[in-house]
């Protein structure tokens, strides 16, 4: 049996603040929130990447077989797509690089 204990009313900000600790620097996370979150941001890496390798993947394919065949804009355009997603790459694997450092 739970012993009983005195129930306060809480604002929607007390509610927030109170997930949160006071520190020199100000209200920082809970280490159980910090964890979610990089959870979360790890979660949505991975979900950029897939997409992201398919698009380096099938680009780089149809420049490879097509080479001869297409005209030069439009290789022009999938070099365009493929420098793109490979920089958006990039910078997916700096930020993973920096939260895996914090």
């Amino acid at each position: 049996m739970r012993p009983e204990t005195k129930k306060t009313k809480r604002t929607g900000n007390q509610k927030k603040d109170a997930k949160k600790i006071e520190s020199p620097k100000g209200l920082v996370p809970l280490p159980e929130e910090e964890g979610r979150t990089r959870e979360f941001l790890f979660a949505t890496f991975h979900d950029m990447k897939n997409p992201l390798q398919a698009i380096i993947g099938y680009t780089s394919l149809v420049l490879r077989k097509t080479r001869d065949q297409i005209p030069k804009i439009h290789q022009d355009n999938l070099e365009k797509v493929l420098q793109s997603a490979e920089k958006l790459n990039e910078m997916v694997e700096r930020m993973v690089a920096y939260y895996r450092g914090k």
